[in-house]
């Protein structure tokens, strides 16, 4: 990648260095010499000056993460993007896979890429028994087996109006900023409520950037934003483990909120 960098920043430095000294062989005037040297330095950097402006000001006016509550026994959680269309089967059963223990999380709603909500339920835990019936070189049997055991015997279709209720809710949402600023940045936020209360128990919100004309995503090429944030928690998934540490990677580990990847902006996370 860094040879790639030098050859663009070749391309560009060669002629523009020809363009100043051309500017000052024909003109004696030495500020149409600075006007042509800063708009020679303007044309690959301006993104980058404008999108630490933007993002130094979103920074100090929007809410801080937080976390007033952690919660060792949820019970029931209901995580829900309208970020994206939702999770499809494969993304349902990382879920699975990660949260449902059957000891600290017996019921878990997920919204589906078609609009509906999907239930799970285990009452008992179920992960060490399946896993004891494997090598540990046949994880994926293991997962097939678990995920598929909990489909079969729980799973639940519902409308958003007739889920059944549940203790507490991830929702994880695009927060729309302005029209200058949505040309330089991306801005979601994590709301984890405590449905009893309605009470906001934790908050995330991320000010991310895309990336620099002059530096575009070369290792995956796919991705909107930079993965590192200008302000606010990384990952929106450890931010969920975070308030629920006794559901932390049971398996897999890559799920959470970003688990959510069909929608543009959330594959700043790859």
């Amino acid at each position: 990648m860094g040879m790639i960098m030098i050859v663009l920043w070749m391309l560009y430095i060669l002629p523009a260095v020809g363009i100043y000294k051309l500017t000052k062989k024909y003109s004696v005037n030495k500020w149409i010499h600075r006007g042509v040297l800063a708009i020679l330095i303007l044309i690959p950097t301006y993104d980058i000056i404008l999108t630490n402006i933007l993002g130094g000001y979103y920074c100090l006016t929007t809410p801080s993460t937080y976390i007033n509550k952690k919660v060792e026994y949820p019970l029931s959680i209901y995580w829900n993007s309208s970020v994206t269309s939702g999770l499809n089967q494969d993304g349902r059963k990382l879920m699975i896979i990660n949260y449902l223990d059957g000891v600290h999380l017996k019921n878990m709603a997920l919204n589906g890429d078609d609009g509906k909500v999907y239930v799970y339920h285990l009452d008992k835990p179920m992960w060490e028994k399946i896993k004891k019936e494997f090598d540990a070189s046949k994880y994926k049997d293991i997962y097939e087996q678990y995920t598929q055991y909990v489909i079969n015997t729980s799973e639940q279709v519902y409308t958003k109006v007739r889920m059944p209720k549940m203790n507490y809710t991830v929702q994880f949402s695009e927060v729309k900023l302005n029209q200058l600023s949505r040309k330089f940045l991306y801005s979601d936020e994590t709301k984890i409520i405590e449905n009893n209360t309605s009470e906001v128990i934790a908050y995330n919100r991320r000010i991310m950037h895309f990336f620099y004309n002059i530096a575009p995503d070369f290792a995956l090429g796919n991705r909107d934003y930079a993965p590192e944030p200008i302000c606010g928690f990384r990952f929106t998934r450890n931010f969920d483990e975070m308030v629920f540490p006794s559901l932390k990677y049971l398996y897999f580990g890559e799920v959470g909120s970003s688990s959510y990847k069909e929608n543009k902006h959330t594959t700043g996370e790859k």
